[in-house]
C-alpha cells in the first residue's frame, strides 16, 4: 500500500509527521516530497502514481485534491488538510483580510497568473473523483469554510463520497498531542474503507 504526503508552503515533510505517522501505523509506505508550490507537487505525483492515498496539510492538501482530480483512477482517496479547492476563491479571501501575512500570501498567489486556475482542484474534479476526507479546524482563519461548500457542491454534482470532518478549537494546524491525536483517529477510520490502487 502507498501513499503520498505533501507539506504545507514554507513548510517541510518533517513538519507534517502527524499526517505521516498514522498512514505508517497502518501499513503504508510514505513517500513524502519536499515541494516549493502546486506545481511542482503535482509533478512529483505523478511520479509516484498510482497510490492509493494522496494526503496533505494546506497547500499540499491542493496538490493532493489536483493529484487526484486530473488522474482518474489512479488515486485511491484523498485527504486534504485545510487545503484550499479553488485558489482563485482563496486568494479573494486573502485579498479581503487585510493583515500583511495574509497580503503577502495574496501577492504570491496573485504573481501566479493563468496558473492559479490551473492548478484549482475545483477546475478539473469531476466523475471519477476518488473519496475524499476533508479536515478542518473549526478555528482556522488562514482558509475559510466555503472551501467545504465548494468540495461538498462538486461531490454531490459528480457523485463522489466526501467526509467533512471539523475539529473543535483546531486552526489551520493541528496543536498539541490531543488534536493531532484526533486528526490520527479520523484518518484511520478513513482509510481503512479507501479503494486500494497501487
Amino acid at each position: 500500500m502507498r501513499a503520498i504526503v505533501y507539506h504545507g508552503r514554507g513548510s517541510s515533510p518533517e513538519k507534517v509527521d502527524w499526517l505521516i505517522k498514522p498512514l505508517r501505523d497502518l501499513g503504508y509506505e510514505v513517500a513524502a516530497p519536499t515541494i516549493r508550490d502546486v506545481s511542482d507537487a503535482y509533478e512529483a505525483g505523478l511520479s509516484l502514481l498510482p497510490v492509493d492515498v494522496a494526503a496533505g496539510h494546506s497547500m499540499g492538501g491542493t496538490a493532493a485534491l489536483l493529484l487526484a482530480a486530473r488522474n482518474p483512477g489512479m488515486v485511491g482517496c484523498v485527504i486534504s488538510v485545510a487545503g484550499p479547492v479553488d485558489r482563485r476563491l482563496q486568494l479573494q479571501w486573502l485579498e479581503s483580510k487585510g493583515d500583511k501575512f495574509s497580503k503577502r500570501l495574496a501577492n504570491e498567489l496573485a504573481a501566479l497568473g493563468p496558473l492559479l486556475d490551473e492548478t484549482s482542484p475545483s477546475r478539473y474534479i469531476g466523475r471519477g473523483m476518488p473519496p475524499v476526507l476533508y479536515i478542518r479546524g473549526e478555528r482556522d482563519d488562514v482558509v475559510p469554510r466555503a472551501h467545504v461548500d465548494v468540495l461538498v457542491g462538486l461531490a454531490e454534482k459528480f457523485g463522489f463520497p466526501v467526509d467533512v470532518v471539523e475539529i473543535a478549537g483546531m486552526g489551520h494546524t493541528p496543536k498539541g498531542d490531543e488534536e493531532r491525536e484526533k486528526v490520527a483517529r479520523v484518518i484511520a477510520n478513513f482509510v481503512e474503507k479507501c479503494p486500494r490502487r497501487s
